[in-house]
């Protein structure tokens, strides 16, 4: 018994002393200051249960980049006739001195495009370069398609050929249907009427107004319809026979279906000019004239006449010729940029002689410092096209040849249409 009770009372100590602790008094909290205005405030935004909640994200809206037709452009439009290996006269060029011209063009950085682009252009349908050329032959000689078209393909320029009816195919130097769809199955080539019998349409022969315009209608309509007959492709061009022709002509073309029309008027193609009195320079096998002034553009003088330096040259040790700013290659976003050229690889240059041409943008005088031989140039019009050809000419020291620079850029138009932060919306 003793044990038991000495167990029970060791119990009841230590119930007895932990109900004391239980009851003792607990430490008193010390008083918090009353909250500032600002500090109830803040508590009652971080209490505020849409704080957290999602918020949407702003979202750059794109801007569509507003289509601005350039009705600046200007196109040469070059004819030729007759083709061969060697030799020449006045409407037979040879292939030597026909691929030196084409290689000219190429070098000059200004484009050859289609007949199709210049009447989409025309139409208000797309831009094209603020210069162009576009290569046309007449007549279906063989020639064109033995020795011109060689060079075409080579150079990738696209051409028009103009075919008059009662010499496709028709043996000895006209070309077969065959070497025709060659042609066109390049996707260099489209072709174009040239009437029927190739006569002058202004000529009238004593015929009475009904059967004048009877033959004029069957040499515009009739070949024509040969012609898409046999080649299952639209014909919608047409050169004037030696072009003679005038407004009556002219309009019965467009009448029957034509879109446009070529002369042989030596002369360039602008917005203004009439789709059915589109000019074109005939160039010569033995006369170069011509040609120098199809490819002379907004006097800068004709590309054949100048020497071309390659904005990308180098040296001998491997280094390029020119600096330049903006580096080829680099997309600009500024459309009245800075331009700058370090010119003093290309050796000593007469200061007064320092030009600039911007496609689009017109021409200047830049300054030039001659002791660096760096040539600054403030554009001073916004540039319209992804890429503006510049050329900066000049002429040696000891010498009176003019030599071109082409320098082409590359603008980031949509950089310019690009909205500001708060012009962007919160999407709900």
């Amino acid at each position: 018994m003793l044990v038991g009770q000495v167990s029970c009372n060791r119990i009841k100590e230590k119930l007895s002393r932990l109900a004391a602790v239980g009851n003792e008094a607990k430490p008193v909290e010390p008083e918090q200051p009353p909250l500032s205005e600002e500090e109830a405030k803040l508590n009652a935004v971080l209490k505020n249960p849409e704080l957290f909640a999602d918020v949407p994200t702003a979202i750059p809206v794109a801007v569509p980049v507003p289509f601005e037709l350039n009705k600046s452009s200007v196109v040469s439009i070059l004819g030729y006739h007759d083709f061969r290996e060697k030799g020449g006269e006045a409407m037979v060029i040879n292939q030597t001195k026909f691929r030196e011209q084409m290689l000219f063009i190429k070098e000059s950085n200004i484009p050859v495009i289609s007949l199709e682009d210049v009447l989409a252009w025309k139409h208000g349908e797309k831009n094209i370069p603020d210069e162009a050329f576009v290569i046309t032959m007449d007549d279906g000689w063989q020639g064109v398609h033995r020795y011109a078209f060689p060079v075409l393909k080579e150079f990738g320029f696209p051409f028009t050929v103009y075919l008059y009816k009662n010499y496709v195919n028709s043996g000895g130097r006209s070309m077969t249907w065959a070497e025709i769809q060659e042609m066109i199955d390049s996707g260099l080539c489209t072709i174009g009427s040239h009437s029927i019998s190739h006569d002058s349409l202004t000529a009238r022969k004593g015929r009475s107004d009904e059967d004048y315009e009877a033959y004029l209608l069957e040499e515009l309509k009739v070949s024509k319809d040969f012609l898409e007959e046999n080649l299952k492709r639209p014909i919608t061009s047409f050169a004037y026979p030696y072009g003679n022709y005038n407004s009556y002509i002219r309009d019965l073309g467009m009448e029957v279906g034509y879109d446009s029309l070529v002369t042989v008027n030596g002369s360039k193609v602008n917005w203004n000019t009439h789709l059915g009195d589109l000019g074109r320079f005939i160039i010569h096998g033995v006369n170069d004239s011509v040609f120098k002034l199809a490819t002379s553009f907004r006097g800068r003088g004709s590309i054949d006449s100048s020497k071309m330096t390659l904005a990308t040259a180098m040296n001998e040790q491997g280094q390029p010729l020119v600096n330049l700013s903006p580096a080829i290659g680099t997309v600009i976003k500024e459309r009245l940029p800075l331009l700058e050229a370090d010119l003093s690889g290309l050796g000593p240059i007469k200061p007064e002689s320092v030009k600039i041409h911007i496609a689009g943008g017109g021409s200047g005088v830049p300054q030039y410092d001659a002791a660096t031989q760096v040539l600054r140039y403030q554009v001073p019009i916004r540039l319209r096209r992804e890429q503006c050809d510049v050329t900066i000419s000049f002429i040696k020291e000891g010498s009176t040849q003019t030599e071109t620079l082409v320098w082409p850029l590359r603008i980031d138009l949509g950089a310019s249409y690009l909205p500001t932060v708060d012009a962007i919306p919160v999407q709900p």
